[in-house]
């Protein structure tokens, strides 16, 4: 029998389902491409669904295609929020969000946010990248310090000197200045053409480097099966899997099938709005 933490991630799941095909349907709508991530795409491609120790939905869109969803909020209804760093002041992330206004989903790095905080599907936005080792470096510290100044405090978890870093370049970068910055800087990596992706996310880039993916992976999106349905998936998502992750197919170590998240509070029954009352 089912005790009542397994009861709610079903039903937190449920509503990540329906917030995936809520966006499904309107990148159908206009023709706006994405493909399953990360986790997700694990999931399909080795259980065809969730990980059965994870608990969230991460997608991947060409960064224009991204961007569109801002502009298609009235698309998304009352229910859904297009949630970045442009429509939510208070956001602090250069990915993007789907949230359902009716759920509640507090994390410890936003608890003090006056953020929307429901329950929310990932949108990461990917980018081209320069086939030239150096101006493809350059870029990657570009990105870095975007994070930084999105985030608009120092990192945590990411050692001393790091926060020491952020605060020197927080203290130079304030105010208005700040966010030309941050305008600049996006500008810039939007605009690079390559024959190669990438993705700013993650364990996907550090300070210097980033794993990259040829563009061709991510053209015509393949159906994969993800929960009863078929949501779209790279190309060639094995051969994105196996970049990104090596042997995906083989399970990780007992210790490691653990949730990740930092959930203050979770709940798929009340809106975020009654806790702040």
């Amino acid at each position: 029998m089912a005790n009542s933490d397994d009861i709610i991630r079903q039903d937190v799941r449920k509503v990540q389902l329906n917030i995936l095909i809520k966006l499904d349907e309107i990148c159908e709508e206009y023709g706006l491409r994405y493909y399953l991530a990360f986790g997700t795409c694990i999931g399909a491609l080795r259980h065809k669904g969730f990980i059965p120790w994870d608990d969230d939905i991460d997608v991947l869109m060409p960064y224009a295609d991204a961007k569109r969803l801002i502009e298609l909020q009235d698309d998304f209804g009352e229910k859904y929020f297009v949630q970045s760093k442009e429509t939510d002041p208070d956001y602090r992330s250069i990915a993007m969000r789907i949230r359902d206004e009716d759920t509640t989903c507090i994390e410890a790095d936003e608890k003090d946010l006056k953020t929307h905080k429901g329950i929310y599907v990932d949108v990461y936005p990917y980018y081209e990248c320069s086939s030239n080792k150096i101006t493809r470096t350059i870029d990657i510290l570009r990105s870095n310090l975007m994070k930084v100044l999105v985030n608009n405090r120092p990192p945590v978890n990411h050692g001393g000197m790091m926060a020491k870093a952020s605060k020197c370049i927080l203290t130079l970068y304030s105010g208005d200045r700040r966010l030309k910055k941050i305008d600049k800087l996006e500008r810039r990596l939007s605009s690079v053409k390559g024959k190669e992706i990438l993705d700013y996310y993650g364990y996907d880039v550090s300070l210097l480097t980033a794993i990259s993916y040829p563009k061709e992976w991510f053209e015509k999106p393949k159906k994969i099966e993800f929960e009863g349905r078929f949501f779209n998936g790279a190309t060639e998502p094995e051969k994105y899997m196996t970049k990104r992750y090596g042997d995906y197919m083989k399970l990780p170590p007992i210790e490691d099938q653990v949730v990740h998240h930092t959930y203050i509070k979770i709940d798929p029954y009340r809106s975020y709005r009654e806790y702040e009352r």
